[in-house]
């Protein structure tokens, strides 16, 4: 005799309760008021550690204000939580676009990975904007999607400003450009790699028998179909 245990799966996982957002949301909102406050040399933290403007500060403070009055807001108000989610979102594009195009020297320090390219330490001027870079260009394709289905949900839906969507959906798919083109070289070069080493190793090209066979089983069964319109 066996018994089933029913355990609770990540997708099964309950949400918040309004008591726990509610808090966890003041929580994120006194954070982001004390980096805010921060930039103008207000409060516990120091202005030293922003290494900006003081807009770098208030952005950051939204950032954190953004998300937990988006949480606050939860499902009772999706409007207002869709466009708090786009506060926080901004936030960190700000920051996002001024280490990347903002002027002056920049000097950062920890490390970037993407595909088969690693750099890690001090990165200096132009090595520090290029991955903040990518990163600002994400988010700005992002914030762009997020405004543009926000709109359609205030006015009330799909089909709604489709057209809008739509532009915003490949504005997002631009911007990530310089983060999947280098994997899908990358993947195309391994399997390029892999498929010179079997010939090499065998003296014949790697051949997808399952694929084969599927696509042979399908063109069989379109011949055998009889022309429409005949009896």
């Amino acid at each position: 005799m066996s018994v089933a245990h029913n355990r609770p799966t990540m997708a099964e996982s309950k949400p918040l309760s309004p008591t726990a957002a509610h808090v966890l949301g003041l929580l994120l909102i006194a954070c982001g008021a004390l980096i805010a406050l921060a930039a103008f040399g207000i409060g516990p933290l120091r202005d030293e550690g922003i290494n900006g403007p003081a807009m770098l500060g208030v952005a950051a403070g939204g950032c954190f204000g953004g998300a937990g009055l988006a949480l606050i807001a939860g499902p009772q108000s999706p409007l207002a939580a869709r466009l708090f989610g786009i506060l926080a979102l901004g936030g960190l594009a700000v920051i996002g676009n001024w280490v990347a195009f903002g002027g002056g020297g920049r000097d950062c320090g920890g490390s970037v990975s993407l595909a088969f390219i690693g750099i890690s330490g001090r990165l200096t001027d132009l090595s520090c904007r290029i991955p903040f870079g990518i990163g600002a260009l994400a988010c700005d394709g992002m914030l762009a999607v997020m405004a543009a289905r926000t709109l359609q949900f205030a006015a009330g839906g799909p089909p709604r400003l489709a057209t809008l969507v739509r532009a915003a959906d490949w504005l997002l798919l631009a911007s990530l450009a310089p983060i999947l083109l280098p994997l899908l070289l990358f993947a195309l070069g391994s399997a390029a790699a892999g498929a010179v080493a079997t010939r090499i190793r065998s003296g014949a090209w790697p051949r997808n028998e399952a694929f084969i066979a599927r696509q042979k089983e399908r063109l069989a069964k379109l011949r055998a179909k009889p022309p429409a319109g005949s009896s």
